[in-house]
């Protein structure tokens, strides 16, 4: 096939989040809609009128746009993975490879040979091409496609993207499309959707005849594991009804001693998980298990005005146990074992105790009078508080009042409550909710309101890494979540009287841990 056309430009799918929508200034807003010399009434009918009429106009062409195809999601193209020194999947690579010198050797599609860099990023382009058509065969996509970048040239990579994905992806693509080694298939939406790639029948063949499993794959040691966005609220015209966007953009920080020795810190860990014994006993659920992913990154943030810095956020993300719901992680294996999860106890609510320099009550942390059995509410609304930076008027929607219980959402997950992340009585207004805490935890009152949450992300990040780094020198591999880890059970003392030592020492001051 011919690609006749660039592909289209992805859609960027920003999330939203709930926000007021106000009405301009008096004389301002009156003006821009042509009303002048109205009385208050007539004014706010007016400009009601007028929203109205365009919301109305942004109604018929949302429902033109219906018409069109639905952009598919596909699978992303993954440009790190990468084929082990040996076994089956670094063998069909080379024979790829071959296959590809001979097209271009009997085609003359080559006039002189490669400069070496070049020949060196083809043969690694083949190589990210060859794994991601093979792991599509042994964990195939959704909807059994790779959506792929076709465009032309390195406009737009980040330190973030494998440059595999550069101008000569397109014509390694086709190539391989002539060698039916893929199918190219063309986008069905106008906007939203990339060219994909799927692997052919002859290529699946291949797969099986070599013997390929998932042990075979690996990264590539170069792929970034220190990750650092920008979070930007976008103004949107107030007269859509739409809510201010709120979105993360990646920077290209600059390189210092300090971003070497975090990123050292990363891949020493998941160098060390990667050789480590770690399994998951199939339990025929989905999504499927690939107990192979195991390359942890760590996300930094800084907010708008901010200069660079890696002391907000920080927390890890990507290994296969992250998103596991807690009854699948019994299946995880360490060391041929079963194994045990260690909580920090309302870690996130101690840290912002001894960051205001007090001590925090024994017991429960959540449990606050009149709103027994709402204690996933209490802790959402805490944990609002600490990334507010000013006074809320109002809850998230992931907040849901008057909605049922803890214990409705856990045995019901038909109930109105199990689609919230927490849940409080009805009638507990932000006020209220903020006195009720305020009178068990006073010195909570000082942290509040001064978006102190993301340096306790920070605090959070540092205790775990220090944890996760004592225990791989003692060599007890660990997977971390975002306060508390997993190990074999057979370590789990030992661990955990790192954690409490690791609390003391980066944390400052004593955590249980569950």
């Amino acid at each position: 096939m011919t690609l006749e056309r660039k592909p289209p430009p992805e859609a960027q799918i920003k999330p939203s989040e709930q926000s007021s929508i106000r009405d301009p200034d008096e004389d301002a807003g009156a003006s821009c809609y042509g009303f002048v010399a109205l009385s208050e009434t007539e004014r706010q009918l007016a400009v009601q009128a007028a929203r109205s009429t365009i919301r109305k106009g942004t109604a018929n062409k949302t429902s033109k746009r219906s018409r069109l195809p639905e952009p598919e999601k596909h699978r992303w193209f993954d440009g790190w993975l990468r084929a082990k020194e040996a076994g089956g999947l670094r063998r069909l690579v080379e024979r790829t490879i071959q296959l590809l010198e001979h097209h271009e050797e009997h085609t003359k599609a080559r006039d002189r040979a490669r400069r070496p860099d070049d020949q060196k990023a083809h043969l690694l382009r083949i190589e990210a091409i060859v794994c991601n058509l093979t792991y599509a065969v042994l964990e195939p996509p959704p909807t059994g496609k790779i959506a792929t970048k076709l465009g032309n040239g390195n406009k737009g990579l980040t330190r973030y993207e494998s440059k595999v994905l550069g101008k000569m992806m397109r014509p390694t693509v086709l190539m391989l499309e002539c060698l039916d080694i893929l199918a190219v298939h063309k986008p069905k939406a106008i906007r939203g959707e990339v060219y994909s790639i799927v692997p052919t029948a002859w290529f699946r063949d291949r797969v099986q005849e070599f013997g390929i499993t998932k042990d075979d794959f690996t990264r590539d040691a170069a792929e970034e594991v220190l990750i650092l966005r920008r979070s930007v609220k976008e103004d949107t015209d107030w007269a859509s009804g739409s809510a201010p966007r709120k979105t993360r953009e990646p920077i290209n920080y600059t390189e210092t001693g300090e971003t070497r020795k975090l990123r050292d810190g990363m891949r020493c860990l998941n160098g060390f998980l990667a050789a480590a014994d770690i399994a998951f006993l199939d339990d025929g659920l989905e999504p499927r298990v690939d107990p192979f992913e195991r390359t942890s990154k760590r996300r930094f943030v800084i907010l708008e005005g901010q200069p660079e810095g890696f002391d907000q956020g920080g927390r890890l993300y990507g290994g296969f146990w992250q998103n596991l719901k807690s009854d699948r992680r019994q299946h995880i294996r360490i060391g041929g074992e079963p194994v045990a999860v260690l909580d920090y106890g309302s870690m996130f609510t101690r840290l912002a105790y001894f960051e205001a320099g007090a001590v925090p009550p024994e017991g429960d942390l959540y449990a606050i009078p009149g709103t027994e059995g709402y204690r996933s509410g209490i802790k959402l609304a805490m944990n609002c508080f600490l990334f507010d930076g000013g006074n809320r008027s109002k809850w998230p929607k992931e907040l849901g009042v008057g909605v049922g219980t803890d214990l409705d959402a856990e045995s019901d997950p038909s109930n109105e409550a199990a689609s919230y992340e927490g849940g409080l009585p009805a009638g507990w207004t932000v006020g209220k909710t903020k006195k009720a805490i305020l009178a068990v935890h006073p010195a909570l009152k000082a942290a509040w309101g001064r978006r102190m949450g993301y340096r306790l992300m920070y605090k959070e990040s540092e205790v775990l890494i220090a944890v996760l780094e004592t225990l791989r020198t003692r060599n007890i591999p660990a997977l971390g979540l975002h306060d508390g880890l997993i190990v074999a059970q057979s370590k789990a003392k030992e661990a955990e009287a790192v954690m409490i030592e690791k609390a003391v020492e980066v944390g400052g001051g004593h955590i249980p841990v569950n």
